[in-house]
């Protein structure tokens, strides 16, 4: 007999990415050629882990308070003000002019997803995520006791689905009057899509008018990989400027990953970021994600939210031209992966560019099982392939394209 509650029983990790990245360390530790390409975090051309040198100066300069000490539940007030200014930039004196704006520090980008399923959702209602997402979403779903529907990612021409989009959110507002949609972009995971201005406006209008009537509308902006969308930091800003054309019956939650941005991938340091026309709305998402942090994870990490303070108010400019050198490692090896991909003719999902990109198969498991044996370890998916582009070589990425064409065939 198990001592699980009945709840805890059907609780079971498959598809483990973390567990799948140790095994393709152990093999490429005895076997330099094998290509790892599981884990979402960027190493440099030389197989080198991507330190970011402004980064690691600051933490070296913390003092034991800055680095050790307690600090409030929903984080310090200058952690919350320099990611207003990282994240708004340009447009945050604009934003605040027109919106109400609210801040919770969390444990990597997951605890802002966490916290807005526990917070915007009763139990067993559903959460809208895309057909081809992070499958933790799911996972987060299942431990805050929700169900999901999913829209399709795609429409025929490999554009965003803004028809599916708009019947799916229907579908939920009529069956439990109220929404909570994910959105995964720039550089989405797993596809690498990146959703162009006008898909924004259109997403921006279907929100509004289905919330226009009263109906709650929460826009979980899941922003991981904001800072390595190939049109640069002024595209996808100009995007979130959308945002203020949203009605007082939509509150959009920001999910910001410390991990992504700078690099600080096991600090597990993020951010909830709220942002409405409604007052009460504002206040209300303080107050709950506040009990929420305090009731799952107590505080989060002050040498994290120290290191980001620092960085973004004192080293902006090293920062930014240190991460602009990333962004562009990561756009060469797209544009190789394309080019490869097109001359051998492996097809994938609408990619832009990013960590990662899909590609299609029948079978995906024993495709996986058959790569291992060439040397190459991907992360497999119920469609297809997921290959992480963060962590291998140029090179890596051409040989990796003719190993998957090989095995897919």
């Amino acid at each position: 007999m198990s001592l699980l509650s009945n709840n805890a029983l059907t609780k079971e990790s498959s598809g483990n990415a973390l567990l799948i990245g140790k095994e393709a360390r152990d093999a490429k530790s005895k076997n330099p050629n094998v290509i790892d390409s599981t884990i979402g975090m960027l190493f440099d051309e030389d197989g080198s882990f991507l330190e970011f040198k402004s980064v690691e100066e600051v933490s070296r300069d913390l003092n034991a308070k800055e680095k050790y000490s307690y600090g409030s539940t929903p984080g310090d007030p200058k952690y919350h003000e320099s990611l207003y200014k990282w994240v708004f930039r340009e447009y945050l004196d604009e934003i605040r002019s027109s919106m109400k704006l609210a801040c919770i520090a969390t444990p990597g980008g997951s605890g802002a997803i966490c916290n807005t399923f526990s917070n915007y959702l009763d139990e067993n209602q559903k959460v809208l995520l895309p057909s081809l997402m992070w499958t933790n979403y799911i996972q987060m779903a299942r431990e805050q006791r929700l169900s999901y529907e999913t829209y399709e990612l795609f429409d025929s021409n490999g554009g965003f689905n803004l028809q599916d989009f708009e019947y799916k959110m229907l579908k939920l507002k009529s069956e439990q009057g109220r929404i909570v949609v994910v959105i995964n972009d720039p550089c989405q995971n797993p596809t690498g899509y990146s959703m162009s201005y006008i898909e924004w406006i259109g997403v921006v209008d279907v929100i509004n008018s289905l919330s226009r009537d009263g109906t709650p509308v929460i826009l979980l902006y899941d922003m991981a990989y904001i800072d390595y969308d190939m049109r640069g930091f002024e595209a996808s800003r100009k995007n979130i400027k959308l945002f203020t054309n949203f009605n007082e019956n939509v509150m959009v939650v920001l999910a910001f990953s410390g991990s992504k941005t700078l690099g600080l991938y096991g600090l597990r340091i993020g951010a909830q970021i709220g942002m409405t026309k409604s007052e009460v709305s504002i206040n209300d998402f303080k107050k709950a994600n506040d009990f929420s942090a305090r009731g799952m994870w107590s505080g989060t990490s002050t040498l994290g939210q120290s290191i980001i303070t620092k960085v973004f108010e004192d080293k902006p400019e090293q920062f930014a031209v240190e991460l602009e050198y990333a962004r562009k490692l990561l756009i060469e090896r797209a544009e190789a992966f394309k080019q490869e991909a097109l001359k051998v003719g492996l097809k994938h999902y609408p990619y832009e560019c990013g960590f990662f990109v899909t590609i299609p198969c029948q079978n995906p498991q024993n495709v996986f099982d058959m790569l291992k044996t060439k040397g190459l370890y991907v992360i497999p998916l119920k469609v297809g392939i997921r290959l992480t582009l963060s962590s291998i070589t140029k090179d890596e990425v051409i040989r990796a394209v003719h190993i998957l064409k090989e095995c897919i065939e």
